[in-house]
């Protein structure tokens, strides 16, 4: 089966709530049923993601997606805000091919870098961006947008459930100097 990325319609928007929550629910395996449990991104949300140009969707033939990337900027960089693969399509790289997406998103609007949060001890969001090149960095190191994306995950009491840290990837353009 052949998987195309495209970027995200907003005809899309009431297929992708179920994509998220697919993905969401490997976390009751690792005992956070918070996070399997919770709510998935709003249609209405993705809809307006779509017609911004945010939103990247991994679509097999029958055209029903299975994976999906959510791009945006704090403090005048990249930011990934989002990146979920129906887990009967895991393993096959789509996660990876749509971060990639996201980062040449990012790469055309200039920015030097790309942040995301994500789960310090969840062994596949950690460890896997850090295979892709990202690295953590400090709170305080952070502008306010990334600081205030950050108090906002407490406020919803993300911390609680499990740690959570600030990751960031330097961006190249091909045939930049190092």
């Amino acid at each position: 089966m052949t998987v195309r990325l495209r970027p995200g319609r907003p005809a899309d928007a009431p297929r992708l709530g179920a994509v998220e929550r697919a993905a969401a629910a490997r976390f009751r395996d690792i005992g956070l049923d918070a996070i399997a449990e919770g709510r998935p991104t709003a249609a209405e949300e993705y809809r307006a993601l779509a017609e911004a140009g945010l939103l990247w969707v991994a679509e097999p033939d029958d055209g029903v997606p299975v994976g999906l990337a959510i791009a945006g900027s704090v403090d005048g960089e990249g930011y990934l805000a989002e990146v979920s693969v129906h887990p009967g399509h895991g393993r096959q790289g789509l996660g990876r091919a749509l971060i990639g997406r996201v980062e040449t998103w990012a790469l055309e609007r200039r920015f030097r870098s790309l942040f995301l949060t994500t789960f310090r001890d969840v062994p596949w969001n950690r460890p896997y961006y850090e295979k892709l090149g990202f690295a953590e960095i400090d709170e305080d190191r952070v502008g306010p947008d990334l600081q205030a994306l950050r108090a906002g995950e407490r406020a919803r009491g993300l911390d609680g459930v499990s740690p959570r840290l600030c990751m960031v990837k330097a961006l190249r353009r091909c045939g930049a100097a190092p």
